[in-house]
């Protein structure tokens, strides 16, 4: 049996139940353990195969890592902008769309006694990978705005965008628990929701 190629096509290994299980395990690993504690070794046990096997498909740790941490954003990016598609009101629709992302991404991250030690593991590849995921999230906010409240000016809508966006870094400033965290994104989406109800009558 072939190898699989290497390629830096994220989006087309994404659907790889071998990358994916690869990924879990390297996410947990990288958690429990933090980016320097945790060995090629230890991400084959734990994703169930041997060392050899996994360097058929990441050349290091630090490929494994990039390519982890990518999917592990995407996918909460899909999670995020499926919950816009969802039933209900506005309120809920961004409460659901800030809590996918930005929620669960920040009680992950809360759970690891190695979260700023992962952070700044961020390699070059990391950040493109983030920007490239950022730019889709927020573009699709753009859009859901566009559809709920097509009558209120760009500005507006573009307004509200950068609110959803650049508030929760600040509610991280005095690094709250994640209840905490929750409960000022659910205030955030009540808050723009509250304003696109008011535009829009």
């Amino acid at each position: 049996m072939a190898a699989p190629e290497a390629t830096d096509d994220r989006s087309a290994q994404r659907g790889d139940p071998q990358r994916r299980a690869i990924h879990a395990a390297a996410i947990t690993q990288f958690s429990e353990r933090g980016f320097s504690g945790t060995s090629m070794t230890n991400i084959a046990d734990a994703a169930g195969m041997s060392r050899p096997a996994l360097y058929q498909y990441f050349r290091n740790k630090g490929d494994i890592f990039s390519s982890a941490f990518i999917a592990l954003i995407e996918e909460h990016v899909d999670l995020a902008l499926a919950a816009l598609d969802g039933a209900g009101t506005a309120e809920y629709q961004l409460d659901r769309f800030l809590q996918r992302f930005e929620g669960d991404l920040w009680e992950h991250m809360a759970a690891s006694p190695h979260s700023e030690e992962i952070m700044s593991a961020k390699n070059g590849e990391v950040i493109a990978g983030f920007k490239v995921a950022a730019e889709r999230l927020w573009g699709g906010c753009a859009d859901y705005l566009d559809r709920v409240a097509p009558t209120v000016e760009p500005e507006q809508r573009s307004d509200w965008v950068d609110l959803l966006h650049y508030a929760p870094k600040g509610f991280k400033f005095d690094t709250p628990t994640v209840a905490v965290y929750r409960r000022r994104l659910a205030a955030l989406a009540r808050g723009v929701a509250a304003d696109i109800a008011s535009d829009d009558v």
